[in-house]
């Protein structure tokens, strides 16, 4: 899940999506990821802000995208408070990844399956192509 400030590039966006597994999802964790957001989004980091589906276990899956006075470090650092939350183990699939923009026309949704991984964390799928998130 690790996404060096290098990675971003023109990208000025982030896809997130939390979700349960099967039990339901961390809800410590779901709201440790809202709460980020909306800090960021009463800060001005974030000027849009795009659920794209919602899980039936719990969670969500999400498109946000960073106002353009925003600086990239102001991103990383965003990308790394998102980053520290860690849902707990076997309940909840958790990733954040780059993308371009938040455009509501470009967006698409992906089931919300999870793919266990040899670490005993679980990754979800990724628009666009909804191909599952690489093992951290």
């Amino acid at each position: 899940m690790a996404i060096s400030p290098p990675t971003f590039g023109k990208n000025r966006a982030i896809e997130i999506a939390i979700n349960g597994i099967g039990p339901p999802a961390d809800v410590a964790a779901v709201d440790t990821v809202r709460q980020v957001i909306g800090h960021a989004v009463g800060n001005g980091v974030i000027d849009r802000f795009i659920v794209t589906g919602y899980a039936i276990e719990g969670g969500f899956s999400a498109c946000a995208q960073v106002a353009p006075i925003v600086e990239s470090d102001e991103l990383t650092a965003l990308v790394r408070q998102l980053q520290s939350v860690h849902p707990k183990p076997g309940t909840t699939a958790y990733w954040v990844a780059p993308t371009a923009s938040c455009d509501a026309d470009d967006q698409v949704a992906c089931t919300q399956e999870a793919k266990s991984c040899p670490d005993g964390s679980y990754v979800g799928r990724q628009p666009p192509t909804c191909e599952f998130a690489p093992c951290p």
